[in-house]
């Protein structure tokens, strides 16, 4: 009946707790699901309007970048010298003509100017005399005759600054330190347009003669760090000389002022190396760049961002019939500003790269290879808001799980603790009928054999002494189950009132005497002097001793020694019961002193036993204000201790 009570009781767990849970747990998963793909559905649009979007400004920011150097190329007459762009993130602004890229500070018509006239006959022939003079004849009178012959005959800046230039290294090989000084020093005044064939301005070269005499170091970096300041492109060969002028002045500077010029025109000047350097790169990998060279046959500009520099380049159609503009622009200054236009309006964390590897959205046709890439988790984001949704339905299915597996657990340990309840009540019926039943039958057997009255008087007084001791037995089984049912009622009173300890033992081993004696039990009592009264329930504090005493005997295996002890332990009275029998193990020990439990040994299963004698010396111990402490092992005993405080006043 009891195992089909708690089947209906799972059977209804079930379809009242967990049917209904399971449900809403599969429904929680399903919308979590449908949530999950709307939100990738609204983050791809999103993404793609974002892609879209950033395409467009980057495509119009390009186009108009292009239209405004268009428009400065024509006031400027086409010269490409200049470094004057209109927008900042512009490095380079070139032509490619008939499919070669023209580098920037090749088209410079002042320069053009004065390399015609470097080589105008007359002057030509008059400069090739005197370097004649000077290095095959090693004639320096006659270098500076026809040298000077050269500056009379010139009729151009740029003739009249070369000559000097000459005139300046002649004079110091001669030693006229003083000459070559003025000659030296007017040409390192000369303007920049000035250059020999490999575009090096004439005033640098007189500027390293100078240095090289141990002069005028603060007007050479003077006048390097003009030029660099100026928006024009100087040749390679130009930026390198500067380098050397430049290095040639730190070895040999000593003021601070000069030391402090220095490092800022080297920043200056690394800089415009590195721009130049990475413009001749761009020129030798210009073809190998998937843009279209000839704008006229392509139906819109192509941008490509070119890993040498990190620079977006494209071509556009140019004003010029034979040229297309090249472009080249600092790609992470526009990619900035237009992932901060990106986040503003679209509330969406947003970089462009070129990675390969990525799996970013392509930017479109026009700009091959480049990607838009998108932060997740970013605030304000469709995938925010889902996540936060998706927390909460988690959270949701989660407390539901939750609950529903508490509820099981608590249902199933109602179940089980039930189940061994009864298991216990069953055993404890058991062994309470059994324990009924012996002191009963051996009364009726007694009581039947007197009322035959063909017994001797000697045996009647002992069949006397067993009923009586039966009696007693039965009594003490009736009070400890009546005892424990009070308790769990909250009804047991203890009347507690000083009495001596010493007498309450005496009097539990004298009724403990007889059935001792018939199981030949020895019982040792050892009773300390001079204990003082102790507040307690005689009865009850009898009781317990007596169920110590009967658990001794029972447990007492092959032994037959019993000590009854009772002593002062500091501010306690304490009553021991100790056995030399089976023993108790240190598992079981934690157990033993609850309601019904029994030692799951192999010896108990053959000892009569209820379960409750140890759970009522434990209430009555603790109703006194004390405890009860056990010591044991397998096979060597046990030593149960009853501790009741004494009274302050009696130490």
């Amino acid at each position: 009946m009891a195992s089909f009570a708690h089947r209906r009781q799972v059977f209804l767990f079930l379809v009242a707790v967990v049917l209904p849970c399971t449900v809403l747990v599969a429904l929680g998963v399903f919308i979590v699901n449908q949530e999950h793909e709307l939100s990738e559905r609204r983050r791809a649009d999103e993404r793609r309007l974002t892609t879209r979007q950033i395409r467009q400004e980057l495509s119009a920011r390009l186009s108009s970048i292009c239209a405004n150097e268009e428009i400065r190329l024509q006031s400027e007459g086409g010269s490409l010298v200049s470094t004057q762009y209109t927008h900042p993130a512009v490095v380079v602004v070139s032509r490619v003509r008939n499919g070669s890229f023209v580098l920037p500070w090749e088209q410079n018509p002042d320069t053009d100017l004065a390399l015609r006239s470097l080589s105008l006959e007359s002057y030509a022939e008059r400069i090739a005399e005197g370097e004649r003079a000077e290095f095959v004849g090693g004639d320096a009178s006659a270098a500076v005759t026809a040298y000077e012959r050269a500056l009379e005959s010139a009729s151009y800046p740029a003739q009249q600054s070369y000559a000097r230039l000459l005139l300046g290294r002649v004079s110091l090989k001669q030693g006229h330190n003083r000459a070559a000084r003025r000659y030296l020093n007017t040409v390192l005044g000369s303007p920049s347009d000035r250059t020999d064939e490999f575009g090096v301005a004439l005033w640098s070269y007189a500027a390293s003669r100078l240095l090289e005499a141990g002069d005028s170091q603060t007007d050479v970096l003077d006048r390097v760090a003009a030029e660099l300041d100026s928006a024009r492109w100087f040749s390679p060969g130009q930026l390198y000389l500067f380098r050397d002028l430049v290095d040639t002045v730190t070895a040999e500077a000593t003021d601070s002022a000069i030391v402090d010029q220095v490092r800022e025109v080297s920043l200056n000047l690394a800089d415009r190396i590195t721009t130049t350097e990475h413009t001749i790169a761009l020129g030798r990998e210009l073809a190998g760049l998937p843009i279209s060279l000839d704008p006229a046959s392509a139906t819109q500009t192509t941008w490509v961002l070119w890993d040498g520099a990190d620079w977006l380049v494209g071509v556009s159609s140019s004003v010029e019939e034979v040229a297309a503009g090249l472009f080249a622009v600092r790609a992470q200054e526009i990619f900035a500003s237009l992932e901060a236009v990106a986040a503003t309006g679209t509330a969406t964390a947003a970089t462009l790269d070129a990675n390969p590897n990525s799996d970013g959205e392509l930017l479109g046709a026009e700009f091959p290879g480049l990607r838009v890439h998108f932060a997740a988790g970013v605030p304000g984001t469709v995938g925010e808001s889902w996540n936060l949704r998706r927390l909460f339905y988690l959270a949701v299915i989660l407390l539901v799980v939750s609950v529903t597996l508490f509820g099981a657990y608590l249902q199933m340990r109602d179940v089980r603790r039930e189940l061994a309840t009864a298991e216990m009540r069953s055993r404890f019926v058991s062994s309470v009928s059994h324990e009924l039943k012996t002191p009963l039958t051996a009364i009726r057997m007694f009581a039947e054999t007197l009322r035959l009255r063909s017994t001797k008087p000697e045996t009647q007084a002992e069949y006397l002494d067993t009923i009586v001791s039966e009696s007693e037995r039965l009594s003490r089984l009736l009070n400890n189950v009546l005892d424990i049912a009070k308790i769990e009622r909250g009804a047991k009173v203890y009347r507690r009132e000083p009495q001596a300890l010493g007498e309450i033992v005496q009097a539990s081993a004298r009724a403990m005497q007889y059935p001792l004696e018939q199981k030949q039990f020895n019982l040792r009592v050892n009773i300390k002097d001079g204990l003082p009264p102790v507040n307690v329930d005689r009865d009850a504090i009898e009781q317990a001793i007596l169920n110590l005493l009967a658990n001794a005997m029972k447990y007492s295996g092959d032994s037959s020694d019993i000590h009854l002890t009772l002593e002062k332990a500091g501010r306690e009275a304490v009553v021991e019961v100790a056995d030399r029998g089976v023993g108790v193990s240190a598992e079981e020990q934690r157990r033993i002193f609850e309601q019904f439990y029994r030692a799951k040994t192999e010896e108990n299963q053959h000892i009569p036993g209820t379960g409750l004698g140890l759970t009522l010396v434990d209430h009555i111990a603790k109703a006194h204000d004390g405890y009860v402490t056990v010591e044991s092992a397998l096979g060597e005993g046990s030593k149960f201790a009853i501790h009741l405080p004494l009274e302050e006043s009696e130490f």
